[in-house]
């Protein structure tokens, strides 16, 4: 051996491994003697390296890095440094119960946890909204308990649309009377959406596309439906993890008092998380009665807030009618340029509401004679032309159905004996008679009193 090699002696080591071990660590040692300044700084360069990747795993965007793989003790590690220094005994005891809990595998825990984090007035944890939403996703996939205490609340007026079945959302979408415009821009969100998918499995640079909504147009077409349907369909491709839908009015997001507003819109985006909030009448937020503007715009701002936190797998809609949904995008600086997308839904032809009709009777197994046939195009034109009060488009046709069949029983009903046609066939004077409560109902105000039945029948 020559060099430093040649003063390394390693006889009397009969061990190969320990011969080799000793080896190098006299050449290390000999190596610091003879170029004390090169080693010294290479040593510091490793510790340096060694400290700093200390760090980085301990911090918090590492930890939440790992949690969002599903890392129940990144969570917990993060979880811990929430636990306030110097509180109350009991309440330390509480919450370090609590992760206890959740450190083996109860998922009622992980959601109390997730609550307990993310409320701002919590007096074990510090406000903490994307480790919240991380303890609420996995408590939910976590058994039927936790999905149970987050997505059902039987005191609360919000409608979840969780459906669990294997119609295609894609074909249900292509099925639908009409909405040619609305089926093309749905198509082209969830193209693009399933290239972003294909890239990302594909170890292909993708920054992260927001796919959040306005959908314009008057009641009745279609835009509850269309975002079930995208729900559905953004699942599908890998962009949502759960694709439901949570539909809310502006009441369940605006609160009573000063501080209310963001915990109870923090509430609804938690059980929104994974799938669709759908605010219907939107701008109603600006107008909500009793409550002050400084509750509305507070009740804004956070949902804009949380629209840009967790666009990776949350989708917000706002629906309306159009002049209203501007002036409600414009009431805050931000929240225009949070929406991608924007889809417009056409009132229906009166050909388009015949259709709609026929639907709805042979999916429940009618049929309508020949003068029934003729007379429903022009009473749906002049439905069209004359019911200018809330109409109400796709649902004036299911409730008018509705109330045909209520008539078509009543006409039945004075018959002694029965026959399987009677119990399938609508004549038009069943028709004619749900027509006649409509035309009061939507003419003027004042008979509505007479019509309440169908009225009453309005549904979304």
């Amino acid at each position: 051996m020559g060099g430093i090699e040649s003063r390394v002696d390693t006889q009397g080591i009969e061990n190969k491994f320990l011969a080799h071990v000793y080896f190098y660590w006299m050449t290390v040692k000999q190596a610091a003697v003879d170029h004390p300044y090169i080693f010294g700084g290479i040593g510091f360069i490793l510790l340096t390296l060694a400290i700093f990747a200390v760090l980085y795993t301990n911090s918090e965007q590492f930890l939440l890095w790992r949690g969002r793989r599903g890392s129940t003790r990144a969570m917990l590690r993060l979880s811990r440094r929430l636990v306030r220094r110097g509180i109350h005994k009991d309440l330390k005891a509480e919450a370090k119960s609590l992760m206890s809990e959740a450190r083996n595998g109860y998922g009622w825990a992980m959601y109390n946890l997730g609550t307990r984090i993310g409320a701002s007035d919590d007096r074990c944890f510090k406000s903490h909204r994307a480790l919240s939403f991380l303890w609420l996703k996995k408590a939910a996939a976590q058994d039927e308990q936790a999905r149970e205490m987050m997505y059902s609340d039987p005191t609360s007026a919000t409608h979840v649309h969780d459906e669990e079945n294997d119609a295609d959302p894609f074909k249900e979408l292509k099925n639908m009377v009409g909405l040619d415009n609305v089926k093309k821009s749905v198509a082209d969100i969830t193209s693009r959406t399933r290239l972003f998918e294909k890239r990302k499995a594909a170890g292909l640079p993708v920054q992260q596309p927001a796919l959040h909504a306005v959908f314009l147009g008057n009641p009745g077409t279609g835009k509850t439906t269309v975002a079930r349907i995208l729900g559905r369909a953004l699942k599908q491709v890998g962009y949502l993890s759960r694709g439901h839908v949570v539909e809310v009015s502006e009441g369940e997001l605006i609160g009573e008092y000063v501080g209310q507003t963001p915990i109870k819109v923090h509430r609804k985006i938690q059980q929104a998380l994974g799938g669709v909030l759908f605010i219907d009448e939107a701008y109603a937020m600006l107008n909500a009665a009793g409550q002050g503007a400084s509750f509305s715009q507070s009740a804004i701002a956070t949902l804009v807030k949380y629209m840009e936190d967790l666009r990776h797998d949350l989708v917000v809609i706002v629906a309306g009618y159009p002049a209203e949904m501007i002036e409600f995008l414009d009431s805050n600086p931000g929240l225009k340029s949070r929406f991608t997308e924007l889809i417009v839904f056409p009132d229906y032809s009166p050909q388009e509401l015949v259709k709609i009709y026929l639907r709805s009777a042979r999916d429940q197994k009618y049929r309508l004679d020949k003068e029934a046939k003729d007379s429903l195009l022009e009473l749906m034109s002049e439905a069209k032309e004359n019911f200018t009060h809330n109409f109400s488009n796709g649902r004036f046709v299911r409730n008018m159905f509705e109330d045909t069949v209520k008539y078509m029983a009543i006409r039945v009903g004075k018959k002694a004996e029965t026959t399987k046609d009677d119990l399938v066939l609508i004549y038009a004077e069943d028709i004619l008679a749900a027509f006649r409560d409509a035309r009061r109902a939507y003419s003027k105000r004042d008979d509505e009193k007479q019509s309440i039945g169908f009225m009453l029948g309005r549904k979304d």
